[in-house]
């Protein structure tokens, strides 16, 4: 088992632990505490926090539990498809990561540390998913 499967493993777990922390935050109503700024606040109180009634964080856990389940899978039962699968979920989560710390900078102009911690995980799963595709080489 390459050391990219357990380091994605750790990463989708710590995400998820991030994303249903907001979640459940957002929920409840409470308010972060985020250091000495109120940009967790801002952001998450933004009208770029929710996609209709579901917080954008609620989103983020489902990714990871499915980022989680894929990285779980045994590995022995790893394939270049299923790595495939892996890279491009992850990708696209990038994108979104990215379109999201956009909107903090530019659009909100606040800054959420739990938000750039999950897009840092993000972009750690995606290095890990390009790893494990390299490590399932296509076969003659």
């Amino acid at each position: 088992m390459t050391p990219a499967l357990w380091i994605a493993r750790a990463l989708a777990f710590l995400g998820f632990l991030d994303a249903a922390w907001l979640t459940a935050s957002h929920l409840a109503g409470r308010a972060l505490a985020c250091g000495p700024t109120e940009g967790c606040e801002v952001v998450l109180t933004s009208r770029y926090a929710t996609i209709g009634d579901v917080p954008v964080a609620a989103v983020g856990a489902a990714y990871y539990a499915v980022a989680s389940l894929i990285a779980w899978t045994p590995g022995r039962s790893w394939s270049r498809g299923l790595a495939l699968v892996f890279v491009g979920l992850e990708g696209v989560a990038v994108a979104i990561s990215a379109v999201l710390v956009w909107i903090q900078w530019s659009v909100v102009g606040a800054w959420c540390p739990f938000c750039l911690v999950s897009a840092g995980l993000t972009l750690g799963l995606f290095v890990c998913a390009l790893a494990l595709v390299a490590a399932h080489p296509v076969r003659p």
